[in-house]
């Protein structure tokens, strides 16, 4: 149906791939069919005046259900990582943040005890994008300590650039945007506060020095906390959010997630070679 996100469709999606919802014989039982474990990460920070503080979590949770339903029996889902790393937006009232050392080492026990049980094959499913540096650090740790594992990680708007350029899109956005928002009323429609959106910050040049110059080159890191980049919290204008636009990137990153995955079980588990197990805890 067209606009109707997945929760409006079901609500009783999750009860067979949920490991939090399973009893420990039932996890041994799915483990033996499933050879993945797709691991959300999120966060709990401000979304602007229109999205719930929990708007990265649940779409990571919400992507992870669609993949591993199509992907039935062969995955099933950790419990979710609900706070994130989110120092750049502690200018608004609600927003919680790990330290950087605090959320690596989450994710790496968290993989470390899937291991432990084990699980050789490890996606973290991002929905935070203030998440992607410890991520990548946290997943080096992991390589060099269990390396007859494969782990590999990606959010969801990475996944579709090209559906996302063909929108016309705002010059700037990236947060709180019509490509986030629209995914959200896709996924968890709950979220969004529709009377509450507005256009936030959606040129460089409205943005003052310090920003502009931050947003200058892609390839210069210059960040900038977000209660400096606009008042509401707001990159990019999220009034021009649409359900539809939404679906039109959760499916084609579903098609590009699941073909990945599909080819990632089955790879060969790499040699573990002199490994003695965990160095770095």
């Amino acid at each position: 149906m067209q606009g109707v996100g997945p929760q409006q469709q079901s609500r009783t999606r999750g009860s067979g791939y949920l490991l939090a919802e399973m009893t420990w014989p039932e996890v041994e039982a799915a483990r033996e069919a499933a050879p993945l474990v797709i691991v959300p990460l999120g966060s709990c920070e401000q979304h602007g005046r229109g999205m719930a503080l929990q708007t990265d979590t649940v779409r990571a949770v919400e992507m992870a259900k669609l993949v591993a339903e199509r992907m039935a029996p062969q995955a099933v889902i950790a419990p979710e990582t609900t706070v994130g790393l989110s120092e750049h937006h502690m200018g608004f009232p609600g927003t919680i943040t790990l330290t950087p050392q605090t959320l690596q080492q989450v994710i790496y026990e968290i993989v470390h005890s899937l291991y432990r049980h084990g699980w050789r094959k490890v996606f973290l499913l991002n929905g935070h994008g203030g998440n992607n540096a410890v991520v990548d650090i946290a997943s080096i740790r992991i390589r060099t300590d269990f390396p007859d594992m494969h782990l590999a990680s990606s959010g969801i708007s990475a996944l579709v650039p090209d559906v996302i350029s063909q929108e016309g899109v705002s010059e700037l956005r990236g947060h709180s945007c019509e490509v986030e928002t629209s995914q959200a009323l896709y996924l968890a429609p709950e979220l969004v506060r529709k009377e509450s959106l507005v256009r936030g910050t959606d040129r460089r040049a409205d943005l003052d020095a310090a920003g502009r110059l931050s947003r200058m080159h892609s390839a210069i890191h210059f960040p900038q906390p977000y209660h400096r980049l606009d008042p509401n919290g707001a990159l990019g204008d999220a009034t021009a959010a649409s359900a539809d636009f939404g679906e039109r990137q959760v499916s084609a990153a579903l098609d590009r997630l699941t073909s990945f995955l599909e080819q990632f079980i089955a790879l060969p588990l790499p040699d573990s070679g002199s490994a003695s197990g965990p160095r770095s805890l």
